[in-house]
């Protein structure tokens, strides 16, 4: 699915693609991964990114993948509007050091505000750049439902979208082509692909437990 039709993704049931790597056109690539997590709630999530702070909760998340954690703008724990700044290895063995600049924004700028909000469902939402230069190559929204068993979380990343965030910069086509050319490519898809599967994974393990013990909410 191009970004386009992210609001598909409000539709009851399943689409096409839900897990995997493909191309788009225009080189872009598109990271679909669907986790199904048992005694987890949308709530949970929710609180899981107010609660994610600095260094070692961030390497508890993905013991081998994570290295390094810290926010800009967050306040309060309100983390919509703030960015999530780390350091990350995606796939383990082999894997570069990509250090980003993940900005989460408000759902309904991705999706349509009114199906949204009718849909009861939660999604987190967020800009992906690089944190050493002011650089945006992404977009991504983790969409998460209740279910009878808990919930599930329905991850996509479009990748190869070229900004620039500094605003006496535009990038001309031929030069967005080319940075996605050296960029955003087949082998960064498929290993950001394995890191989502394993990074939500981890979290459907730890986080019915954390919660409770953390917040001392019970109810599911």
């Amino acid at each position: 699915m191009e970004i386009e039709s992210i609001n598909d993704l409000l539709n009851p049931g399943y689409l096409p693609f839900e897990s995997g790597y493909k191309q788009l056109k225009d080189e872009r690539w598109l990271v679909a991964a669907l986790t199904r997590m048992q005694g987890c709630r949308a709530k949970m999530i929710d609180w899981w990114f107010s609660w994610l702070g600095g260094i070692d909760q961030y390497i508890f998340w993905h013991p081998r993948d994570h290295v390094f954690s810290d926010w800009e703008n967050r306040v309060d724990g309100k983390y919509i509007g703030s960015s999530h700044l780390v350091h990350e290895y995606l796939g383990g063995e082999g894997s570069p050091l990509y250090k980003l600049r993940i900005n989460i924004r408000d759902p309904k700028e991705f999706y349509d505000p009114k199906r949204f909000e009718q849909s009861g469902a939660f999604a987190i939402t967020a800009i992906i750049g690089d944190l050493e230069h002011p650089v945006n190559f992404g977009r991504m929204t983790h969409f998460i439902r209740d279910t009878d068993y808990g919930c599930e979380m329905r991850s996509r990343f479009w990748l190869g979208y070229i900004a620039s965030r500094d605003p006496a910069v535009t990038f001309t086509q031929d030069q967005q082509r080319e940075i996605r050319r050296q960029h955003v490519t087949e082998e960064l898809a498929r290993r950001l692909h394995q890191h989502a599967v394993e990074e939500m994974g981890y979290l459907a393990e730890v986080l019915p437990t954390l919660y409770r013990r953390v917040t001392q909410d019970n109810s599911f």
